[in-house]
């Protein structure tokens, strides 16, 4: 979700907690070693500046928890089940809720970063549609890979719309809510079309959970691309690959 940001810069042109990303952009942009991060909440993040820097070029955010911790920082491939060819990760968010929601999507093939993507901005979206968006958008990905024989993972961290597909929606569909003939159902017109796609490839594809802003660099980006299409304004799905890794996962 789009919500404010504590940077700590480490080392850059200038140092110490900043609460914009144009001014910490300032400060490690061209900077020969710089070190930073961004963190949710002031605590973590002056917990964080009192600590270690980051080891400078890792792309990867972590929690000031495992900061403090002294544990590794998690590499890309970090959870990455290696059963499956194409991994693509999904979020989406809302600021606030409801509001201006967007969602955003990393791929990863072979275990390295593919490709990026975001957009569907809404003015008046919901955190649920965002998500929901987020996982369709990966859906229609993995029907493209699974044509080139290739195995495909979807991981998301929203629990409604993993749920929605593959546990909720044959009882939604059978009763008619998906078609309004039933109790209302919130999202129908795009949960009707996400299921039947999921009928289609749900066989050939896994939808697995995973937990939000705990470093997996896949879903640290998808949110971070849901939150640069609400500010953006991105209402087409497209293409992302303006800023670098790291300067993404700093946002």
């Amino acid at each position: 979700m789009a919500k404010q940001k504590y940077y700590v810069v480490w080392r850059g042109r200038n140092t110490g907690i900043f609460t914009d990303w144009p001014t910490t952009q300032a400060s490690v942009a061209g900077f020969s070693g710089a070190s930073h991060k961004s963190f949710s909440t002031r605590q973590e993040a002056e917990a964080a500046y009192q600590g270690k820097p980051v080891q400078a070029g890792r792309t990867s955010a972590v929690t000031a928890k495992v900061k403090a911790s002294n544990t590794p920082e998690p590499s890309p491939s970090y959870l990455l089940n290696p059963a499956f060819d194409i991994h693509i990760f999904c979020d989406g968010g809302c600021d606030p809720n409801p509001g201006k929601s967007g969602s955003g999507v990393a791929v990863y093939e072979s275990g390295k970063l593919s490709k990026m993507y975001h957009g569907l901005h809404a003015s008046q979206g919901t955190n649920n549609t965002a998500e929901l968006n987020a996982l369709h958008q990966a859906m229609l990905i993995a029907t493209e890979k699974i044509k080139e024989k290739k195995k495909v993972q979807i991981l998301s961290d929203s629990t409604y719309s993993i749920k929605a597909m593959t546990e909720w929606g044959p009882n939604w569909k059978r009763t008619g809510r998906m078609d309004g003939r039933g109790k209302p159902l919130a999202n129908a017109e795009l949960i009707r079309v996400m299921f039947d796609l999921h009928n289609m490839i749900g066989p050939q594809i896994d939808i697995a959970h995973v937990s939000a802003h705990i470093g997996i660099e896949g879903n640290e980006l998808a949110d971070r691309l849901s939150t640069l299409a609400i500010r953006g304004k991105v209402t087409k799905f497209v293409e992302y690959d303006s800023l670098s890794v790291n300067e993404l996962l700093a946002i």
